[in-house]
């Protein structure tokens, strides 16, 4: 079944805004970019994490990252460039010491929150959410300066396209956890 979400684009583009949603950052202070942070704004109304995340068939707690592959539900391109996220090309370990969720300057990683460390969290009106991926140098330089895209095709959603632009602002600059 596939969901129409036409709608949402207009709204991606004030959740995610181009110019203030994409970072290349430092996050050990060694005045070498690291990692990519991907931050968006909740402009919709205040919410709490809930207790049992439930997706149609995915509940969090019967979730094995192991057995997981991304590719099964679509692609993600950067700009024309299609990322490999299948089951053999993801390393879960690495996932885990790579990927870090923030909120209000605490951070979670993927077994929090699969353990349900979340639950509970008060997300308020114009708070900020910001993934922190852990990036190999030759990935990092694709985030060129200009403009930019994510791309999702799925059969589960319409096509979903994030567009940001890369600038002095928002590339190679110290990570700060609390402006998260």
């Amino acid at each position: 079944m596939s969901y129409d979400i036409s709608a949402f684009k207009v709204l991606i583009k004030k959740i995610f805004p181009p110019n203030k949603c994409v970072f290349t950052v430092d996050t050990d202070g060694n005045a070498k970019t690291d990692s990519l942070q991907i931050k968006f704004i909740n402009l919709l109304i205040p919410f709490v994490i809930p207790e049992e995340i439930e997706i149609g068939d995915f509940n969090i707690k019967k979730f094995d990252p192991n057995t997981l592959d991304l590719s099964k539900y679509g692609e993600l391109y950067l700009d024309d460039t299609k990322l490999n996220f299948s089951k053999e090309n993801v390393n879960l370990d690495m996932i885990k010491s790579r990927l870090l969720i923030y909120h209000k300057g605490k951070s979670f990683n993927l077994d929090d929150i699969i353990e349900g460390k979340l639950r509970g969290r008060r997300i308020n009106l114009n708070d900020s959410i910001s993934l922190l991926i852990k990036l190999d140098d030759d990935i990092l330089k694709k985030f060129t300066k200009g403009t930019h895209y994510f791309r999702i095709e799925s059969d589960l959603v319409t096509n979903l396209e994030i567009n940001f632009e890369m600038d002095e602002n928002n590339m190679n600059i110290k990570f700060d956890p609390d402006n998260t």
